[in-house]
């Protein structure tokens, strides 16, 4: 039996008569904007709780777009965790902007308070909170000492579209404004790249809007250098019906995670991810295990067809293209953890049988 780490097509099989719709779609011929795109605008929007949605085409552009609309320049420094996919750090560097890397909490994996604390007295012009897996970065504390201080905030939420805080204030929707994705392993996703941008901020609002249609107000008059960010008509259609189905998703993933807990916990070398909350989803089921197990472990499960992976196995700042820039410098907690995450297949709607067959191959590792 072939286990992948993501599924993103057997949600498409919950929704009603959905090949027959989306074959009609496509013969419509609308495949850049439309009203499939401004009708998901109004629908994330309203989900998250934002007033201002704004599709474009990846969540690397939607941190991107959010950094230029906040004004975000050369030399400014900008507060990240290590601990995240590359894109996080990518957008900072892009822009000619300073990272500034801050450890993490290890129950976590978002950013430890503490460090954070000793960081924004360095002249810090803004800090990009990572919602690692579907964790909530403890943005209510992060936002309480970004107002005394005066920091922009830029929730990423690539991996926690529709988690929430305990009173389900939606994680995006907290900040100066949020980036999301919508990448096909995403707990809400398409089927390719894309990404958006909420804000309650009219004035980001438009600029992001021309930002990712090249700079443009009206046609072909462009009143600063953009990029073509544009989601397509045909994704946008795809998460629209995924995102009507969205309950039957969170509830779907809540099983799973509540299967593995009660299978996994008698293993006393594994611990398991804790759900700050009820209203958090998780993107991915990362467990941590010994370091001298791990790679043990992956190799198991992956030569079982099990499609484990590990997020994430080298920190930023120990990547070459950030030594290339900046100095060395040493985080413990992200370090550690980085050599102890691996993470398990984690999908909505798993068969039964998929369900048992994980269990019973990671019963009999040793």
């Amino acid at each position: 039996m072939n286990i992948p780490l993501a599924n993103p097509a057997r949600e498409l099989k919950k929704i009603k008569n959905f090949q027959t719709r989306f074959n009609k779609k496509l013969n419509q011929g609308v495949y850049v904007g439309g009203k499939d795109v401004t009708t998901f605008e109004e629908n994330i929007a309203s989900y998250i709780g934002s007033k201002y949605c704004v599709a474009v085409n990846s969540g690397t552009d939607a941190l991107l777009l959010s950094l230029i609309a906040l004004g975000i320049k050369k030399g400014d420094k900008v507060v990240v965790p290590s601990f995240t996919f590359f894109a996080t750090i990518e957008v900072v560097m892009h822009l000619g902007a300073i990272p500034i890397f801050v450890d993490i909490n290890t129950e976590t994996y978002t950013i430890d308070i503490d460090d954070f604390k000793k960081k924004v007295n360095q002249n810090i012009k803004a800090v990009i909170p990572v919602h690692l897996f579907g964790n909530n970065a403890n943005i209510d504390e992060i936002k309480k000492i970004c107002s005394t201080h005066n920091i922009k905030i830029i929730e990423d939420v690539a991996q926690a579209f529709g988690s929430g805080t305990e009173n389900n204030t939606k994680l995006g929707s907290i900040g100066d404004i949020g980036a999301f994705s919508f990448f096909p392993s995403k707990t809400l996703g398409g089927i390719g790249d894309g990404g958006c941008v909420v804000t309650n901020n009219l004035s980001q609002y438009k600029k992001v809007l021309k930002l990712r249609n090249h700079g443009q107000g009206k046609n072909y008059e462009h009143e600063f250098v953009g990029a073509n960010s544009r989601l397509d008509s045909l994704n946008a259609f795809v998460l629209n019906e995924k995102l009507s189905i969205f309950p039957e998703i969170k509830k779907s993933r809540d099983d799973f995670y509540d299967f593995y807990t009660k299978n996994l916990s008698h293993f006393d070398w594994i611990r398991l991810p804790i759900k700050e909350n009820e209203n958090t989803i998780f993107n991915y089921f990362t467990i941590t295990v010994p370091p001298l197990i791990r790679n043990k472990l992956l190799s198991y499960l992956n030569q079982h067809q099990i499609g484990a992976s590990i997020y994430y196995k080298k920190p930023i700042h120990l990547q070459k293209a950030v030594l290339d820039r900046y100095k060395k410098i040493s985080m413990e907690k992200t370090e550690k953890i980085s050599k102890c995450v691996i993470s398990l297949p984690f999908y909505s709607f798993p068969e039964d049988k998929e369900l048992d067959y994980l269990v019973s191959k990671i019963n009999k590792f040793k």
